[in-house]
């Protein structure tokens, strides 16, 4: 439900495939949520795809805008943006949102940059609190 005190903070990529884990011992394996929210540093000017792989419920907002909602229970899936235009240079706030019903647990945050060929996770270097 996204509410209480954070347990955890940290500056990460969003690369989890935690199974029947959970992101560190004092959380449960199932029926947990994260919000990762910080800032995305665009290294080239262009349009961008973002790309989340979630095993339960994700939405992600990028410059306050609604890319992926897909806040449902479900096995592992990928779920894609729209092109959004970012500038080359400039700092762009991030929030992804998670939750874990049960079963497997994964949270994957990835991007397409301009003149790329596949998604990859976006590196933690790009990455920055708020």
């Amino acid at each position: 439900s996204l509410s209480g005190t954070p347990v955890l903070t940290r500056v990460e990529a969003v690369n989890f495939s935690w199974g029947s884990g959970s992101p560190d011992a004092s959380v449960p394996v199932d029926n947990f949520s994260v919000r990762w929210t910080g800032t995305v540093l665009a290294p080239t000017t262009g349009s961008y795809r973002f790309s989340t792989v979630s095993d339960d419920g994700v939405r992600l907002w990028v410059n306050g805008q609604q890319l992926v909602n897909n806040w449902t229970d479900h096995g592992t899936t990928t779920n894609t943006s729209a092109a959004i235009s970012l500038t080359a240079g400039q700092r762009y706030t991030v929030t992804m949102e998670y939750y874990e019903r049960g079963g497997g647990a994964v949270a994957q945050l990835l991007w397409l940059r301009p003149g790329a060929t596949g998604y990859v996770v976006i590196p933690v270097g790009n990455l920055a609190t708020p």
